[in-house]
């Protein structure tokens, strides 16, 4: 059941927790600041309110696991209440975090860290002109005075040739 959750959720950014809350894949937009373009923010929360699962997850559900409807409701319902009876539980939920119960008291532990995943860049400016060392420093190409001197001998040949 746990894994078919965090299908869900990785795929929807949200599941519904009946008498526990939402938990929620909240992002924040990356922003420019001072030369500096700060990376986006991506964080998991559980909003600890009362809720009922739409119709699609539960659609979801029952597609998962190959049953009907009315039995992903009853299969759903009945591993959140077994979560909720107990006085000290958890419940894995992979690489994202984990939901704990301790006593009334339910938390979750985030462990998705984002800034694995993005960095904040900043932005050096080259300069404009370039310093009297890069300059003198330039290769220079001379390349129209050897085809000049090519013609000239080219010609003289030629003239030489006549004679």
């Amino acid at each position: 059941m746990i894994n078919t959750l965090v299908h869900f959720f990785i795929k929807n950014g949200q599941l519904d927790l009946p008498s526990i809350g939402i938990l929620k894949w909240s992002k924040q937009a990356s922003f420019w600041d001072q030369n500096k373009f700060i990376a986006p923010k991506e964080f998991i929360e559980l909003e600890l309110t009362e809720v009922a699962p739409s119709k699609h997850f539960y659609n979801f559900l029952a597609e998962e696991l190959n049953i009907s409807i009315e039995q992903a409701n009853l299969q759903f319902e009945g591993f959140i209440q077994q979560f909720k009876e107990q006085n000290i539980s958890s419940l894995n939920f992979g690489n994202l975090g984990t939901l704990h119960k301790n006593e009334n008291i339910i938390s979750w532990n985030n462990l998705y860290n984002a800034d694995l995943y993005y960095k904040d860049l900043e932005m050096v400016m080259a300069p404009l002109f370039e310093s009297e060392y890069e300059h003198s420093n330039k290769r220079k190409d001379y390349w129209w005075a050897w085809s000049i001197c090519l013609i000239l001998i080219a010609a003289a040949l030629i003239i030489y040739k006549q004679l």
